[in-house]
């Protein structure tokens, strides 16, 4: 009788220990970071646009252990986590850009002894493309070192016979060609254009440290002229320019209010070019990039987060950390327009170790859609006939 009592005691004393009284818990949940609490949120109740700057700071600012397993939580719940997009970024008009961007090699106003070059050919921007395809993208990006696409009625018409083409190849197509007017936006979603790059950078309050040759205003502009074509947008920025880190959060505040997220986020770390301003700007490290990917991946869960410039200099378990937060899309290929790029072997065997998968072309259903539309014409017309 003795020992069932005193077997007794002990089980109500393990079980009182491990029951929280409602304090603990109260100071348990008090304790969690915002990481935690706006990733539950996002699972629950999906994107929002009305983020504040505190709100989406205060999920940065978490630990990074935690920023790291809640971005992971959002990553899985809302893409197939293993999924990894693969694109090529060509520069189809290399250099003797008029703008003065700090970080730009390309920039006409700095010795960095890369020669101006003309609009490539279109032989060899399609062989580029077709290399890329049959190497894994199934994005194309072209870039040209522009401010903008005005008065260049020649090479613009000659871009959107590139888009077409590579668009044919059954591949995405992206093109990053400075700002934008509302009419070229509307011609190159007719040529099949399925995304347009046009970073921000860095906040709207840093911008003017980095570039004085066009606004933060009329960046967004050339967003919204694509937005309102029916283009995908891409935005995102470049961490390591001397920036706070209070810049890079209201970087993130800027893309996740706007009206709707773009589809796609690069976040970029510096790489750091002798003869530009920013030539002796300390690397970034990992936990920055960590940080930077999983927050956005919090604040925009749909978007594809991708993982861009500066990814040459992170090893693969620190690449692994940045897919783990929720990076989805890598740029492939040797160069990133003018910088150096991950050797495309290393990226295969990088996929191979951890267990990632190329990720197919996205305008699936656009395509069926046509399908149906092709059809629906066709049968129109018979019945006509008939």
């Amino acid at each position: 009788m003795m020992m069932i009592m005193m077997t007794t005691t002990r089980r109500s004393l393990r079980c009182s220990r491990l029951r929280c009284p409602p304090s603990a818990h109260h100071s348990l949940s008090s304790s969690s970071s915002a990481a935690a609490v706006e990733s539950e949120r996002t699972i629950r109740e999906g994107p929002r646009n009305d983020w504040t700057r505190e709100e989406i700071n205060s999920v940065y600012q978490s630990p990074v252990l935690d920023l790291l397993f809640h971005g992971a939580q959002v990553h899985r719940h809302a893409h197939n986590f293993r999924e990894v997009q693969q694109c090529t970024l060509l520069s189809i008009k290399t250099g003797g850009c008029s703008e003065d961007c700090s970080y730009c090699p390309q920039s006409s106003r700095y010795n960095t002894g890369l020669k101006a070059q003309k609009l490539m050919d279109t032989d060899a921007v399609l062989e580029a493309a077709k290399n890329a395809k049959e190497a894994g993208s199934t994005r194309f990006c072209m870039g040209a070192a522009w401010r903008d696409t005005v008065g260049r009625k020649t090479n613009f018409k000659q871009i959107l016979e590139y888009v077409k083409e590579i668009r044919g190849m059954g591949m995405e197509v992206c093109c990053t060609l400075g700002m934008l007017e509302k009419q070229q936006a509307v011609e190159l979603k007719e040529a099949g254009l399925t995304a347009y790059n046009h970073n921000l950078d860095t906040s709207r309050e840093y911008y003017p440290n980095i570039i004085t040759t066009r606004t933060y205003d009329e960046r967004l502009e050339t967003l919204q002229h694509v937005r309102e074509a029916g283009i995908n947008v891409c935005s995102g920025g470049i961490i390591g320019l001397g920036e706070a880190e209070e810049d890079r959060v209201g970087l993130l505040h800027t893309l996740a209010t706007l009206p709707t997220h773009p589809e796609s986020v690069p976040i970029n770390a510096l790489l750091a070019v002798k003869g530009t301003p920013l030539q002796d700007q300390k690397p970034v490290e990992i936990w920055e990039m960590v940080r930077m990917i999983a927050t956005a991946r919090i604040v925009m869960p749909k978007a594809m987060v991708r993982l861009s410039a500066g990814r040459v200099r992170f090893s693969m378990p620190e690449q692994a950390l940045c897919f783990l937060a929720g990076a989805n899309s890598i740029f492939t290929g040797e160069k990133l327009l003018t910088t150096p790029n991950n050797d495309y072997d290393a990226d295969q065997l990088m996929f191979k170790v951890l267990g990632l998968t190329p990720k197919a072309p996205s305008f699936s259903e656009e395509a069926a859609g046509d399908i149906v539309s092709e059809r629906c014409e066709q049968e129109e017309a018979i019945s006509n006939v008939g």
